[in-house]
């Protein structure tokens, strides 16, 4: 992502500025994206041994439930992606 930046800022970037854009938006995009998945993530472990205590499940089985479905979706997630 650096290297793109930089390459912004190249007094020849002329002939290659829409291609140095494009590469630098993307960039950009995969960057926040992780970063946002890694904040759901950090979340995530915090709730997980919750939902996942025999006395919670025993107390809320329909969150319980709830939690382990989207767990299994997320993971499914990550991993295709």
């Amino acid at each position: 992502m650096t290297l793109a930046q930089t390459l912004l800022f190249s007094p020849y970037k002329k002939p290659f500025e829409d291609e140095i854009q494009e590469w630098n938006d993307n960039l950009l995009y995969v960057s926040n994206t992780i970063e946002e998945w890694s904040k759901c993530q950090k979340q995530w472990q915090y709730l997980q041994p919750i939902f996942d205590s025999p006395d919670i499940m025993k107390q809320l089985p329909g969150e319980a439930k709830r939690f382990k479905s989207v767990d299994k979706q997320w993971r499914e997630i990550i991993k295709g992606t």
